[in-house]
C-alpha cells in the first residue's frame, strides 16, 4: 500500500485541512522548467484570507512542502590491480 505522500490531493487535503474551502487552484510554480517540473502551486480562498503552499516532487514520486536534495557531482575514484 503506498503512503499517503505519493498523492497530491492527500497532501492538498492534509496541509488546508479537510474543511471546504471557497475554490482551490492548481498551477504549475514559475521558475527554471527543468528544475521546477515536478512543482506545483496549490492557491486557496478560504473565509479567513487566501494563501498557497508550494508542493515539490521527489524521486521516489512522493510530494512534499520541501525541494528535492539537488543532485550534485560526485568522484569517483578506481583502485587498479595488476
Amino acid at each position: 500500500m503506498k503512503d499517503d505522500t505519493y498523492s497530491l490531493r492527500a497532501q492538498i487535503e492534509k496541509w488546508f485541512g479537510s474543511a471546504q474551502p471557497l475554490s482551490i487552484r492548481v498551477s504549475r510554480a514559475l521558475g527554471d522548467l527543468r528544475m521546477m517540473s515536478g512543482c506545483k502551486c496549490v492557491s486557496v480562498s478560504q473565509t479567513s484570507g487566501p494563501y498557497a503552499i508550494v508542493f515539490f516532487r521527489h524521486g521516489d514520486k512522493s510530494w512534499r512542502v520541501y525541494p528535492p536534495t539537488a543532485t550534485r557531482p560526485t568522484l569517483n575514484a578506481v583502485s587498479r590491480v595488476a
